[in-house]
């Protein structure tokens, strides 16, 4: 049992980044990017945010993805945080962002692009080494 839950904590923490390149997640503005990202993060519906955030995974391995979030963090996530922005030129910034329950952390980080269109999700991982994802700012 203790192999099998450190194998499962292992691949969480492999960066799952999105191929947010073809499908162009775009979305009316912040404020409806955040909603849609907080709901679905906190609800640990993993299978839906990555397509809703450019990722064209096979929809079968998204389940499986999501059956191994959901072993890992059992209860869903109650708390979310903003902790770095890093804004950039031309409209682009990248966001950390922070979901925990008790003592279980997510993170995730986004690369996006503020549009005259929208604002679009270029870039999309989590996981759940704080260092991983902190490090790409």
């Amino acid at each position: 049992m203790i192999l099998r839950h450190l194998i499962l904590c292992f691949v969480l923490l492999l960066p799952l980044p999105a191929t947010a390149q073809d499908a162009r997640a775009m979305f009316d503005n912040y404020l409806a990017l955040r909603a849609r990202l907080d709901t679905l993060v906190m609800n640990r519906d993993i299978a839906e945010v990555m397509p809703a955030f450019g990722d064209e995974t096979d929809p079968a391995e998204l389940e499986a993805l999501e059956l191994r979030v959901r072993e890992i963090y059992p209860r869903d996530f109650e708390n979310v945080a903003l902790i770095r922005r890093q804004d950039m030129e031309h409209g682009f910034r990248q966001e950390l962002i922070a979901y925990w329950v008790d003592t279980q952390y997510i993170y995730i980080h986004m690369l996006l692009h503020d549009r005259d269109d929208g604002l679009m999700a270029l870039g999309f991982n989590f996981n759940s080494d704080f260092g991983a994802l902190h490090d790409k700012f």
